[in-house]
């Protein structure tokens, strides 16, 4: 009968020194060990790996000073003096090739019978790749923040918006078209336009914006941004075009890639204030295991690339690391906000993009943006109704508005009783259900604030429809229908209109909902 073979113990001196030796040689972790006067004893594979030197470079030297920074060797001093040892300390450690690594040092110091130190023993973990990761989530939660206060300013300012914008039309219809006040009128209802397209990128920051998709041209789109790039960039810079053909198109918002594409070329712009080159192409590009990853939610596929480059002055690392974030810049007072390209990054990420960018102090720029082609087949654009004609009228029909902002409700009674309507308000949850209860067999349209204090429209909602299943609801918000989400508008009778809304366009959606419902 064979009996079992046992391996070596450890204990026994070769089997230490083999053990010692496998350990000492792995290249994961740096092993290195330095005798008192800081001399090098031993160096590893994995230290080799980590800073760049070889084991004969440093064996019998000293350690030299400039792998630890004065601050970091403090820290190191006074973790040793107050614990004896040190755990798990993040350094950065200058390579032999001049860059940095992200280190986390342990070190144990060695000591004799009578107290004195004989030696350390370090041991290096390349963090590197953990700092990423971490300064990306810092990233995203910086501009999680920054889409939170995002998105509550521009809801408040969109019921602002809707005040200015429906009492302007209001008057206006009630003025001749020739008045003197006219003009001004109009001047103001332009402006509230303006600053509800504006509200609208701000809601780009946004988390919870989404987008009307559309299918977008890049080359179209760029031809665009060179046009009015033109209009007023130096002369002494030379924009060049290399568009490829036959471009699959992109879905997405028009209006805020044009905006993101623009911003980045503006950007190009400032960094070369005596002249250069603007070069601006477009191509698609297969990604698959083989293509360099640029973000782990990158999916294999087809991709629309545009590049844009510059011959400016270029960007060291720790600058370029910082360009996305929230109220970064290198302008000078007054000249930047430092929101223009975390405005960028969010609305390629808001397309399922991708951004990388490459630069170098005195060598330009290269902004590379990735954006997902339309695989799907592309359809005729779709016609719409003219909407021109006169303001439909109502027939008597009782709506009941309810809103949490005074100035919508007063507006909306104001609006409502005009166009013909017999219109009811509440400002909110309780004072709406009550209205409802008692009401419920007149009412035939709810006209409803999806985000209000205390209790949701959501849950207005749901209260009005377990009374009532077949009433019809128009909610309305100053976010967009993405945000409210198909889930709240999953029923025939239950439809959006998204503040702020002119006269017309309220009298419109009212009057052709209550028509097709045969309300």
């Amino acid at each position: 009968m064979m009996t079992e073979k046992r391996d070596e113990p450890l204990e026994t001196a070769k089997g230490l020194d083999e053990y010692m030796s496998s350990v000492l040689m792995n290249d994961i972790v740096g092993i290195a060990v330095l005798d008192a006067d800081n001399v090098y004893r031993i160096f590893n594979r994995g230290a080799e790996e980590l800073t760049g030197y070889k084991r004969r470079d440093l064996i019998g030297k000293p350690a030299p000073k400039r792998f630890f920074s004065e601050e970091d060797r403090r820290s190191i001093a006074q973790q040793i003096e107050a614990s004896g040892a040190v755990e798990n300390m993040e350094i950065r450690f200058a390579r032999k090739d001049g860059g940095v690594k992200d280190i986390m040092l342990s070190m144990t110091v060695q000591r004799d019978s009578t107290g004195d130190i004989t030696g350390y023993t370090q041991f290096l973990i390349d963090n590197t790749e953990k700092k990423h990761l971490q300064n990306l989530l810092l990233q995203a939660q910086k501009m999680e923040i920054v889409g939170e206060m995002a998105g509550g300013i521009a809801h408040d300012f969109n019921n602002l918006l809707e005040g200015i914008l429906g009492y302007t039309t209001f008057m206006m219809d009630l003025i001749d078209e020739g008045h003197e006040l006219r003009s001004y009128l109009e001047i103001i209802e332009r402006s509230a336009k303006k600053a509800s397209s504006l509200t609208d990128r701000l809601l780009t920051f946004s988390r919870d914006r989404g987008r009307d998709d559309s299918l977008v041209d890049c080359n179209t789109l760029l031809r665009e941004v060179v046009k009015l790039l033109e209009r007023t960039i130096d002369k002494r810079i030379i924009i060049e075009l290399n568009l490829k053909k036959n471009l699959k198109p992109v879905q997405g918002a028009a209006g805020q890639l044009e905006a993101a594409l623009l911003n980045v070329c503006l950007n190009a712009r400032d960094a070369m204030p005596e002249g250069g080159k603007l070069l601006i192409s477009s191509e698609t590009v297969s990604v698959d295991d083989t293509y360099p990853v640029l973000s782990w939610k990158m999916k294999p596929g087809n991709y629309v690339r545009i590049s844009i480059s510059d011959t400016g002055m270029g960007m060291d690392q720790e600058t370029k690391a910082k360009i996305f974030e929230p109220f970064f810049t290198t302008k000078k007072r007054g000249e930047g906000t430092g929101l223009g390209l975390n405005m960028v990054y969010g609305i390629i990420d808001k397309h399922d993009g991708f951004i990388n960018v490459y630069s170098e102090i005195g060598q330009g720029t290269v902004v590379n943006i990735y954006l997902p082609s339309f695989e799907g087949e592309v359809q005729g654009a779709e016609e719409r109704p003219d909407d021109t004609g006169e303001v439909p009228a109502g027939k008597n029909e009782v709506i009941l508005v309810i809103d949490d902002e005074p100035i919508i409700r007063d507006l909306s009674r104001e609006m409502l009783g005009t166009l013909g309507y017999e219109p009811l308000t509440a400002g909110g949850a309780v004072e709406g259900m009550g209205i409802f209860k008692e009401e419920i067999s007149r009412i035939n349209l709810v006209i409803l604030d999806i985000i209000m204090p205390h209790a949701s429209g959501q849950e207005v909602l749901k209260e009005i429809r377990a009374l009532k299943p077949d009433i019809l609801v128009l909610l309305t918000s100053g976010y967009n229908r993405t945000f409210i989400g198909d889930d709240i508008i999953d029923d025939e009778n239950v439809y959006f209109i998204q503040k702020p809304y002119s006269m017309e366009e309220l009298a419109r959606e009212v009057r052709r909902l209550l028509d097709l419902k045969g309300r």
